[in-house]
């Protein structure tokens, strides 16, 4: 059997082509009335009074920075274990990431680590709801007025998670979606937005995205702005998407519910953990094994049944060659999740029959293990 990590032809493959032809034929491709639909749509969905389509999920978290006054001499607190991409948008606008260590049971930015880091330059702070897991919002939001942070959600993976009944990107100050088509809301290509429920932050946003054109107006700008857009036609896709984002969802908690119920007696694997007051959209499934030799072993062993899996992330921020004035720090829960977790097939159209392959493929594995140390130690 072969079990696809993702499969993206499958969940567009009611998409009406009909309609997109005729948005190619009008002609109308940057702005315009589907974009305006979709910011409209995507605010009211997650509970806030903005949303600004810009080119990238990175471009809305270094854009929210910057309309926040984020900069030069500011360091910003981030979780070493995040795609880099959150750590560039901060280092992009002349601030220094701190990379602090995250919970060993969600895998979420850890606080009692981000206290120790905190330092009288540190201004914000950007807690990642990482494979569509939810950060403790209320624990975070209560460190950043104790410490007066400003708070920027990282919700690439995480539309639709829910913190207290309450959807992520609606916590803090401001809140960044990528629209990368493998996310749970994907589009034609890349695409982003800011989040917010300050209009002024919203319209700086906007004008910096837009050349730094001011709204309304040809020839008269502001900002020193860039080129940051989300084009009309991904807008109209991914509106047509919004409408199955629920049912996909729900479909997500499905499909990992059946997980953790195949694999809780396979004594080498540790399923994810979800927080009280959490709901996650389980844009990945992490297994988590004993070490690196182990997971790679794995990981070789359920491509030969195959089933692809992917690794998420096996080299942590502060490791990275951009960062080499990191690498002394001592995030010894974020280096262990790099050496051990494994990301197992999450799509909406996984059918049963895949998901217990995947499973008893993995508590076939047990019976290799023996053989497997003997080849480790000859």
């Amino acid at each position: 059997m072969k079990i696809n990590f993702v499969d993206l032809a499958a969940q567009y493959k009611n998409l009406n082509l009909d309609e997109l032809n005729n948005l190619i034929k009008m002609g109308r491709f940057v702005g315009g009335e589907h974009l305006n639909n979709f910011e409209r749509n995507l605010a009211k969905y997650v509970g806030v009074n903005f949303a600004i389509g810009v080119g990238s999920g990175t471009d809305a978290l270094w854009l929210s920075l910057l309309a926040l006054g984020v900069g030069r001499g500011d360091e910003v607190l981030v979780p070493a274990n995040t795609f880099i991409a959150t750590a560039f948008a901060i280092s992009q606008t002349g601030a220094t990431p701190i990379f602090v260590d995250v919970h060993h049971l969600t895998y979420n930015i850890d606080i009692a680590s981000s206290a120790r880091a905190s330092t009288k330059k540190t201004k914000a702070i950007i807690p990642v709801h990482l494979y569509g897991n939810p950060c403790d919002m209320e624990a975070i939001m209560g460190f950043a007025k104790l410490r007066n942070l400003l708070v920027i959600e990282d919700c690439a993976q995480a539309i639709g998670a829910t913190f207290n009944e309450k959807r992520v990107g609606s916590f803090g100050n401001m809140a960044a979606l990528s629209f990368y088509p493998t996310k749970n809301l994907g589009g034609l290509g890349q695409g982003g937005v800011v989040l917010t429920n300050n209009e002024e932050l919203a319209e700086t946003v906007r004008e910096l995205g837009n050349v730094g054109r001011r709204r309304n107006s040809w020839y008269d700008y502001d900002y020193l702005g860039f080129n940051s857009r989300l084009d009309n036609l991904n807008a109209w896709f991914l509106n047509e998407g919004l409408k199955d984002l629920e049912a996909n969802n729900r479909r997500r908690n499905e499909i990992a519910i059946r997980y953790n119920n195949k694999l809780k007696t396979c004594l080498f694997v540790e399923t994810p953990k979800i927080a009280p007051k959490s709901e996650s959209v389980y844009h990945l499934y992490e297994i988590r094994v004993r070490d690196r030799w182990f997971r790679d072993a794995l990981k070789n062993y359920l491509n030969d049944c195959g089933v692809s899996t992917g690794l998420h992330y096996p080299i942590p921020c502060h490791k990275q060659s951009v960062y080499k004035d990191f690498r002394n720090i001592d995030l010894s829960v974020s280096e262990s999740l790099a050496d051990t977790l494994l990301s197992l097939p999450m799509h909406p159209n996984l059918t049963e029959v895949e998901i217990d392959y995947v499973c008893d493929c993995i508590n076939s594995f047990k019976f290799k293990e023996q053989k497997l140390q003997e080849v480790k130690h000859e």
